[in-house]
């Protein structure tokens, strides 16, 4: 079905409609996102989750921002918060655990912002589900969320609203061999984010967050990076108790926070509960609650370290997220040619993965072709030397082939061409065959490329042809073919896989 976006009608019309059946109105944004179902209400828009027409019809979250008085105050403040979080997604750029800005437009009189869906479940709904976490689960939630706290800190950038309601963890894991050994939880709703100086770490500004987890200083307007440490404090702590603020008889209730003495209670909850906790644990959470920035924790690193210091992480070691553990501090950093890993190379890899989603095989070929000369760390094919070839990361061949193996359904990957190759008797110890080479290229195609048609059917295991290499061998086997495998190209490549 398809959701109408007209705030006084939502009609639900049939899938393929591309006006609304009841009131006329445009039922796509930008002529490509499609509304599916009503996700839920804030304090100035909807939220629907949708299909993404141009991307195979994968989901994605709209956003809609619903206009009050027009020249009200609060309006301005809302449109500003709105605009706000775009803004703020953009600057924060790709991170796994943050989900994916695709659009921000106006339509019809109207703000969409449009975000990447993650399909999970958020961890108030886990709370209230399977009841308090235990000790290990806290101190495993911890170590998974400060790396992406340190992340958008490092950007400027603080959330003001850290709370259960607010991170998701995935019914998916993240693919390893793109990802590395990476956490499941989602940070989302950057809506009430501000922006902070890279010189002064404080902004004055409206209060805005949740009560039950903003910090004493964000109701006066005053924020930092502390201050998001003192909300995932306070998560930790309600996590650990599974207790939560409720309304009982007209009157607020948290059974872990005296509301008269603004104070908090949670040690005497555990202790009334009989339940004992590592004492280094309480240390950490009681310093990332105080009241005072000044005897807070002032970032992730720190919490993260102290974490590292005092807390025993054996029974959790083999669940850690980041490769290498714990030391150094983990973060998403651009990939160089000096320094490629699968943790730094996290971008290049992401780009990949998203043509080979959509079937841009083109596309993912010249992308393939990138990723090969920055793991050789060469500027073009020219340049290769055999030294290059018999040294070529195995674990960077290695994801691309499972790339390409995935989206293809086994069609491409350089698995398939290793089969074609050894079934013509190539070696795989960097000798150079001609006549080898001349009969897997005539097999997947390089060699009669003119007569393939590439609207219904490529040969199996044409791709990844790699244009760079492919422009000097992929159907030529005489003089070119020679020289390149006389560096063994073909026959080192393959032995990668």
């Amino acid at each position: 079905m398809s959701k109408c976006f007209n705030p006084d009608c939502l009609y639900q019309n049939p899938i393929n409609n591309k006006f609304c059946e009841r009131c006329g109105q445009k039922l796509l944004l930008k002529d490509h996102f499609r509304g599916m179902s009503y996700l839920g209400e804030g304090g100035f828009g909807r939220t629907f989750v949708g299909l993404d027409q141009d991307r195979r019809n994968s989901p994605c979250v709209i956003k809609q921002f619903l206009p009050l008085s027009q020249g009200s105050n609060a309006l301005n403040k809302c449109i500003q918060l709105f605009e706000q979080e775009a803004e703020l997604l953009e600057k924060l750029g790709k991170h796994p655990q943050i989900p994916d800005l695709l659009a921000f437009f106006e339509q019809e009189g109207k703000l969409y912002l449009i975000q990447e869906f993650i399909d999970g479940k958020n961890l108030l709904t886990e709370l209230q589900e399977k009841g308090r976490y235990t000790e290990d689960e806290v101190k495993q939630f911890l170590i998974e969320m400060l790396p992406v706290l340190d992340f958008i800190h490092q950007k400027s950038v603080i959330h003001r609203d850290i709370k259960p309601e607010n991170i998701l963890r995935r019914n998916n894991n993240l693919d390893p061999l793109i990802y590395g050994k990476i956490s499941n939880l989602v940070l989302i709703d950057f809506g009430v984010s501000k922006q902070i100086s890279g010189v002064v770490m404080t902004k004055m500004g409206t209060g805005i967050g949740t009560p039950a987890y903003a910090p004493p200083e964000q109701n006066r307007g005053l924020v930092n990076a502390s201050s998001d440490l003192y909300s995932l404090g306070v998560t930790a702590v309600r996590m650990l108790t599974g207790v939560l603020p409720e309304e009982r008889n007209g009157i607020i209730v948290d059974d872990i926070f005296d509301l008269y003495n603004l104070t908090w209670i949670w040690k005497n909850w555990l202790e009334k509960n009989q339940i004992s906790l590592d004492s280094n644990l309480i240390e950490i959470l009681e310093k990332m609650l105080a009241d005072k920035i000044s005897d807070r924790f002032q970032t992730a690193r720190e919490v993260f370290e102290a974490l590292q210091t005092n807390l025993s992480l054996t029974q959790i070691q083999a669940n850690i997220i980041y490769d290498p553990p714990i030391t150094p501090f983990p973060q998403v950093t651009t990939p160089t040619q000096s320094t490629i890993k699968l943790k730094t190379a996290l971008a290049d890899y992401h780009k990949l993965d998203q043509l080979l989603a959509e079937k841009y095989w083109q596309e993912a070929d010249q992308e393939t072709e990138k990723l090969m000369l920055i793991i050789m760390s060469k500027t073009g094919w020219w340049d290769i030397s055999s030294d290059d070839l018999k040294n070529l990361s195995q674990k960077d061949v290695q994801i691309i082939d499972q790339l390409w193996l995935k989206y293809s359904q086994e069609q491409f990957g350089f698995s398939i061409q290793k089969e074609i190759w050894l079934k013509f008797g190539g070696k795989l110890d960097g000798s150079y065959d001609i006549n080898c080479y001349s009969k897997l290229a005539k097999e997947v195609g390089w060699k009669n490329e003119n007569e393939i048609n590439f609207n219904t059917n490529i040969p199996k295991g044409y791709y990844p042809k790699v244009s760079g290499w492919g422009g000097l061998v992929r159907w030529m086997v005489g003089v070119v073919g020679g020289l390149v495998n006389k560096k063994g190209f073909f026959s080192y490549l393959y032995s990668k896989v």
